[in-house]
């Protein structure tokens, strides 16, 4: 191969750049409170249901979602009510999470997470 030919492909490697995602804890407001739910994202490296699970930012959601390497996936959490409801509807919201990303109920164990009275 030529070094010209090497070249022109070589201009196109950075279209596919991963980005750059960060983990990311949700702090939920009075509002949230308010509406009894928040909205949690995902990803995951697509071509390996073993890598980390990470909790992801809404903007970072975004862009993970405009690339192939990764699975992405957005679930509602409710966070206010009866804490056997609440543990029904997350529940229900991992189990349609894990069509996407299997294993995210390992990174879920607290069906709580966030909750109030």
């Amino acid at each position: 191969m030529s070094i010209d030919r090497y070249n022109d492909i070589n201009k196109n490697g950075n279209e596919f750049q991963l980005p750059n995602l960060k983990a990311f804890i949700p702090s939920p407001k009075k509002l949230d409170y308010d509406s009894g739910y928040i909205v949690r994202y995902f990803a995951q490296k697509s071509n390996d249901t073993s890598s980390p699970i990470y909790e992801i930012s809404k903007n970072s959601f975004n862009k993970a979602n405009d690339t192939p390497f990764y699975s992405v996936v957005a679930l509602d959490w409710r966070i206010k009510g009866d804490p056997i409801d609440v543990k029904k509807s997350n529940s229900i919201s991992i189990r349609i999470a894990s069509q996407t990303i299997p294993k995210i109920s390992l990174y879920l164990p607290n069906l709580l997470q966030f909750h109030q009275k």
